[in-house]
């Protein structure tokens, strides 16, 4: 090992200085592809244990959206948690929706988890047909299979007492 002197000291400070600067950058790119290639495995990961998007919405259909402030008030416990019915005015992507109120569009992004199909109380589409069972003609070919029954099941009356 030399003494170290001034000189000795510079010209050793340069040297060093010099192979720090030439390899920087070179080391950047190798940090920048490893940095790249370990995002990649957590994005895939995160991916991974998320349900697959559906997009059960579509422009224009009526929805009700839930208000998530209400839920963490104890005041307004009675009060209805949701609001609506709106229309789906454009799909932005990641399940998130704009609004439109008849013809005023919302200002704020409304996010999938937050809505609900809007089923109008009188709409024919949507009216759950009664059937009648004291009837003894009910035919089961005869009930629609697409359709979602509810039967009423009155009680008959005891005549035997």
């Amino acid at each position: 090992m030399q003494p170290i002197n001034e000189e000795n000291f510079q010209e050793t400070l340069q040297r060093r200085a010099y192979t720090l600067l030439s390899t920087l950058e070179r080391k950047r790119k190798i940090a920048a592809t490893h940095i790249e290639h370990s995002q990649a495995q957590q994005k895939k990961r995160h991916d991974n244990k998320l349900p697959p998007i559906i997009n059960e919405f579509k422009v224009g259909n009526k929805v009700l959206l839930h208000r998530t402030k209400a839920e963490k008030q104890w005041s307004g416990k009675f009060e209805n948690k949701w609001d609506g019915p709106f229309y789906i005015h454009k799909i932005l992507g990641n399940e998130s929706y704009k609004l439109r109120l008849d013809d005023k569009i919302l200002t704020k992004v409304a996010h999938g988890d937050r809505l609900k199909h809007y089923y109008f109380k009188n709409n024919p589409e949507t009216l759950i047909p009664q059937i009648d069972t004291h009837s003894s003609l009910i035919n089961p070919e005869n009930i629609p299979r697409n359709l979602e029954l509810i039967i009423i099941i009155e009680q008959q009356p005891n005549l035997n007492t």
